[in-house]
């Protein structure tokens, strides 16, 4: 079964990154083996590693092992991410930075939210996942007031669940099935 890492990325106490992910994996269902990646949780340090991910260089840090074998095991991943300050999270961004090649071909769905849908950090992901040669098969931008309440409530427009369905279809495609 095609494994899928659902990366939350707010670490804010009042986040509504867990109802966004509960509404991915309900539209996922029982379709992908699910690994919620909770970054509050994996709370990694900034980026401590000696060499640059890009090098191809062993990681020396446990945390950095861990993270890298963690994404790594993936098949693909859905990015969540709230719109700070017109971008995304910091514990985002290096998380990210931490790795390289784990990226490199990942079939990646990203799930902005915020004011104004998310416009503004959407694309400002998008760049930096290209950069690492992510497969970008999808992207999905919740706005508060159309999709979801300040406090998470959620009310997703078709347009919206539709546009994740067809994220989540095109993983399936990418993703060979196992041979049994």
């Amino acid at each position: 079964m095609t494994k899928l890492g659902i990366i939350i990325s707010s670490a804010r106490p009042n986040r509504v990154g867990e109802k966004v992910a509960r509404w991915v994996a309900e539209s996922a269902g029982d379709r992908f083996d699910l690994d919620f990646i909770d970054l509050r949780d994996v709370a990694l340090p900034s980026f401590d590693e000696p060499t640059s991910p890009k090098s191809g260089a062993d990681k020396t840090t446990a945390h950095g092992r861990s993270w890298g074998e963690r994404i790594g095991a993936l098949d693909a991943v859905v990015i969540l991410t709230p719109q700070y300050n017109g971008s995304y999270t910091g514990a985002l961004k290096n998380a990210i930075d931490f790795l390289y090649s784990e990226w490199n071909g990942l079939p990646t769905v990203l799930v902005g939210y915020g004011w104004g849908a998310a416009q503004e950090v959407l694309p400002l992901l998008e760049k930096l996942m290209l950069r690492l040669d992510a497969d970008i098969v999808g992207t999905v931008g919740l706005g508060f007031r159309e999709d979801l309440s300040v406090d998470g409530e959620l009310f997703i427009t078709e347009q919206k669940a539709a546009a994740l369905e067809t994220a989540l279809l095109a993983i399936e495609s990418k993703v060979p099935a196992p041979i049994a």
